[in-house]
C-alpha cells in the first residue's frame, strides 16, 4: 500500500478525532523540545521496564529521519523505510525483535525518500505505522526534536504525553513550549511531566513545580508530576556502548526509579486511547 492510499487530510495534522478516539493499546509519546536531556535513552530504559513485567512493548523512533534507538539498542538489520514508501515493504517488516517482550520500529537516519516528504505524507507515513500497535500491550513512541513531530504523533493513536525535562531553564522552557503546543493542537490529551537527571527528588519536584505554575498561570491546565529520575552514570556509560545484549530495564537506579514510576501511574502506561 502507498502512503497516498491512507485516508488521511490536511486535519489530520492538526486533529482527527475518528483517530483520537479510536480503541488501542497505551500509546505513550515521550518529547522533551529540546536535546540533551536524555529522553531517547529514557525511552529505551521505559521499554524495557514494561517488557520485564510481561508486556508486549513495542518502542517506536518518531524522528523519521534522524533515527537513533536502533543504534541504543545495538540493532542494525532491519527494514527501511525507502521500501516501505516505495510500496516494496509492508510495516509488519520494519519490526526488530530486541529481546523477551520488546520490539523496535526503528526510523531512518538522513533518508531522502523520507526528507522529501511534505507534512500530509508525514502523518499518513506514521499512521500507517501506528497500525501496528494493535499488536501490542503497550507502545513507547520516541518524539523527534521539532514541535511539529510531537504534535503528529501526539494526534496519531497516542493515549498520552509525557514531557521528559530538566532541573534547568532552558530546558523547562522547552518543555513548556511543548506543553503549549500539544495542548492547543491536541486538547484533552493528557499530559504528564517526568524531570530526569536530577540530585535527589527535591530537586525534580521544584523543576515540576515550576513548570505546573507557567502552565497553570498562562495555559490554565494541571499538569500532572509522573517522578523524576536521578542522574546515573550506569545509563550514561550504556549508551556510549551499544549493545544488543544489555538488560536496560535493570540498568541501574534510573531503571529501578522508572519501575516505582510505572508501578506508581499506570494511568499513564496502563490505559487504552478511548480513557482520554
Amino acid at each position: 500500500m502507498m502512503l497516498a492510499d491512507y485516508p488521511l487530510d490536511d486535519s489530520a495534522v492538526v486533529m482527527d478525532s475518528a483517530l483520537a478516539d479510536r480503541d488501542g493499546p497505551a500509546a505513550v509519546v515521550l518529547a522533551s523540545g529540546k536535546g540533551g536531556v536524555g529522553k531517547s535513552v529514557l525511552t529505551v530504559t521505559l521499554g524495557s521496564v514494561l517488557a520485564d513485567s510481561g508486556r508486549r512493548v513495542l518502542l517506536l523512533d518518531g524522528s523519521q529521519n534522524l533515527g537513533n534507538l536502533h543504534i541504543l539498542l545495538g540493532c542494525s538489520n532491519f527494514g527501511r523505510m525507502d521500501a516501505l514508501l516505495a510500496g516494496e515493504a509492508a510495516p509488519e517488516d520494519m519490526l526488530n525483535c530486541v529481546s523477551d517482550n520488546l520490539w523496535l520500529l526503528p526510523s531512518d537516519s538522513g533518508g531522502e525518500s523520507v526528507y522529501s516528504l511534505n507534512p500530509i505524507d508525514r502523518a499518513r507515513l506514521h499512521y500507517s505505522l501506528s497500525n501496528l500497535y494493535q499488536g501490542f500491550d503497550s507502545v513507547v513512541v520516541d518524539a523527534g526534536p521539532s514541535i511539529e513531530d510531537v504534535v503528529r504523533l501526539c494526534t496519531i493513536r497516542a493515549s498520552g504525553l509525557v514531557i521528559v525535562t530538566m532541573a534547568e531553564p532552558t530546558a523547562l522552557a522547552d518543555a513548556y513550549a511543548v506543553v503549549k503546543i500539544v495542548s492547543s493542537r491536541v486538547p484533552g490529551l493528557a499530559m504528564g511531566v517526568l524531570v530526569n537527571q536530577v540530585v535527589d527528588e527535591a530537586e525534580g519536584r521544584a523543576a515540576f513545580d515550576r513548570l505546573a505554575h507557567a502552565g497553570k498561570r498562562f495555559l490554565g491546565l494541571q499538569l500532572s508530576y509522573i517522578g523524576s529520575v536521578p542522574d546515573d552514570p550506569a545509563l550514561q556509560s550504556a549508551a556510549k556502548r551499544p549493545d544488543r545484549s544489555r538488560q536496560w530495564g535493570s540498568l541501574g537506579e534510573a531503571a529501578q526509579a522508572l519501575r516505582a514510576i510505572v508501578a506508581d501511574r499506570p494511568d499513564f502506561f496502563s490505559w487504552s486511547t478511548t480513557q482520554r
